[in-house]
């Protein structure tokens, strides 16, 4: 209890000053002048020249010559104090007891925030949430990831769904084969660089699923078209050894070697290798003498290096919604998912993405199957590695999109192993079935003692003791709303269907399941209108040794710490009861209108 003076003079018993002994809330004044100007609007109660003031029990009271119904509306007084400079003491008007029909009993507690406002001095402390920035000079959200704790429920709205697509849609059909097919070298086995040196061949058809016509420039300039793919395959069952030197065919996004294109869908599009260390020539593969009779593709030469190619797609924050508070377009109330629906996808949180848009690395490469990768570009990474390091968070796929060999041994497989591939499939089912089950029974597991009747007494007393004593103990009105809506758990990103899908190329190429499908996520309506106003209330988690934010926002700041660090020339009674009154939390109000949380409250 703050140090009460003997006496005091010019004592004013005030109403209409809303703010009490808990501390919730107080008016902040930036000087002196200030605070005198408020109080003096305060409406008058009643005035005594000289008063004496009375302790007992460790309760203060003074008598007032004035009735205990005129003195009814009174909250609160301020006196001058002529033995300690003739200052202005502030005070909370606890309890009226009336002594007799003329005489009342004020009783009354100081307001040492009040009192000692222009004599402290608050130094860096520990902040454990308070108003922040929330945007820098660019209008981009100023970064704060501290965990608040709060529910946001089990699942995500989809709010921006963007399918892209690289190098206009232009595929890749692949052929692996352990002799080169084509001109005077056919039959004969020479080894090709492929990233590294490999004793196979290949081929390679640009093309496209709708039947645009692709036209490929060479380097001297020269342009070859190329087949479609359906003659393409047609006529591989007919060139001659084809059977037994085809390793793999398969169709890719990428094979790791830059392309343009140029040219629309209306006539052609041309495609050019970006490269010149990358290899290809414009070949014609079959057993006729005639060109127009052959397969013409491009055949692999050399390539020392794949290279990535890195494309833009769309702004960081396009589609989300507007919010108000800038904490709402992070991790966890904002993800980006970035899927290629054939069972792979990874996640991003937007503020660890270190660049205003969304830039994508493609990673492919050319083998007896294929693997594309695809990273965001300086994802959590401010090294000069930003191509490598990007595959520590990339999607990356290993489904190859085959196409199928006919002969007698792919009859015979697809036959014999029927009934296997099935059970492998089902048994990778059932595994992520009983993944599930095991979580499930952990949570039971965790129930048992609530559910058992001998123990579940002792649970419950347990749980609700250990709850209660959270908040009481803290006594910080944002804690007692926290735990109204207590996180419950993580949101589970993953839809449980796609978790089975694998590749199927008729499917995904039918489907035209192509290329990469962003979406960013964020909370159900019902839960943003909820923390937008936590946040307007309380600000943000900081966990932070600053000075805090005293008047940042137009009408009010919320500041609370943790053993906050203020000092200030009197006495230590209360200095340190004014330390607690920060560290329960308190709103600082910068309006005459104090409590109006429906007031705009932007940054200063």
């Amino acid at each position: 209890m703050a140090v009460i003076p003997i006496s005091g003079s010019n004592v004013d018993f005030l109403k209409g000053v809303p703010f009490s002994n808990d501390y919730k809330h107080t008016r902040w004044f930036d000087d002196e002048t200030e605070q005198l100007t408020y109080f003096n609007s305060r409406s008058l109660v009643h005035k005594m020249i000289e008063a004496t003031f009375i302790e007992n029990n460790g309760k203060a009271y003074v008598s007032v010559d004035a009735s205990i119904d005129s003195l009814r509306d009174a909250s609160y007084m301020r006196f001058r104090n002529t033995g300690y400079s003739n200052k202005w003491f502030y005070a909370f008007i606890t309890k009226l007891e009336r002594k007799n029909r003329s005489v009342t009993y004020v009783y009354f507690e100081i307001d040492v925030l009040q009192t000692w406002l222009f004599q402290i001095n608050i130094r860096p402390s520990f902040i454990v949430r308070e108003h922040c920035q929330l945007w820098d000079e660019n209008g981009a959200p100023i970064i704060n990831t501290a965990d608040e704790g709060l529910d946001y429920g089990l699942e995500y709205d989809d709010v921006h769904v963007t399918q892209f697509v690289p190098n206009k849609n232009i595929k890749f059909l692949v052929m692996v084969t352990t002799m080169p097919l084509h001109g005077t070298n056919a039959g004969k086995n020479k080894s090709r660089y492929n990233g590294v040196a490999q004793p196979l061949c290949w081929y390679v058809l640009p093309m496209t699923l709708d039947g645009e016509g692709i036209v490929f420039l060479n380097s001297d300039g020269g342009e070859t078209p190329m087949t479609e793919p359906e003659e393409f395959l047609n006529m591989l069952q007919t060139a001659k050894k084809s059977d037994g030197d085809i390793a793999s065919i398969y169709v890719t996004e990428s094979i790791g070697c830059p392309i343009t294109v140029t040219g629309s869908s209306e006539t052609f599009l041309y495609v050019k290798f970006t490269e010149e260390d990358q290899k290809f020539e414009a070949v014609q593969v079959g057993s006729s003498s005639t060109p127009s009779e052959n397969i013409s593709c491009l055949y692999l030469n050399d390539v020392k290096r794949y290279k990535t190619e890195t494309f833009t797609v769309g702004g960081k924050y396009t589609g989300i919604p507007d919010y108000k508070e800038s904490k709402l377009y992070m991790y966890p109330y904002t993800l980006l998912t970035m899927d290629d629906f054939k069972g792979n996808r990874t996640d991003y949180k937007l503020e660890n993405i270190y660049s205003d848009s969304i830039l994508l690395n493609m990673k492919g490469s050319l083998g007896t199957s294929n693997k594309v990768s695809y990273g965001i570009q300086n994802y959590n990474d401010k090294s000069n590695m930003t191509n490598h390091q990007d595959n520590q968070y990339a999607l990356i796929n290993n489904n190859t999109n085959d196409i199928p060999v006919i002969s007698n041994l792919l009859n015979a497989y697809l036959q014999g192993n029927k009934n296997s591939i099935e059970y492998q499939k089902a048994q990778i089912n059932f595994n992520g079935a009983m993944n599930v089950i095991g979580s499930g029974a952990q949570m039971a597991g965790g129930m048992a003692m609530m559910t058992n009747p001998v123990t579940m007494a002792g649970g419950v007393s347990s749980l609700a003791s250990g709850a209660v004593g959270a908040v009481k103990g803290a006594g910080n009105a944002h804690l007692q709303m926290e735990a109204l809506q207590a996180k419950q758990k993580d949101i589970a990103n993953m839809p449980p269907q796609l978790s089975k899908q694998g590749s199927n190329t008729s499917y995904d190429m039918g489907h035209r399941y192509d290329g990469i499908t962003f979406i960013k996520k964020t909370l159900k309506p019902e839960y943003r209108k909820r923390l937008e106003q936590f946040f307007n209330m309380f600000g943000y988690k900081k966990n932070e040794i600053k000075i805090p934010n005293l008047h940042t926002r137009k009408n009010w700041n919320y500041v609370e710490t943790k053993s906050c660090n203020i000092t200030g020339d009197f006495n230590t009674e209360d200095l340190n009861e004014i330390k607690q009154v920060f560290d329960g939390g308190i709103t600082l109000w910068h309006t005459n209108d104090v409590g109006n949380y429906a007031l705009s409250n932007e940054v200063i």
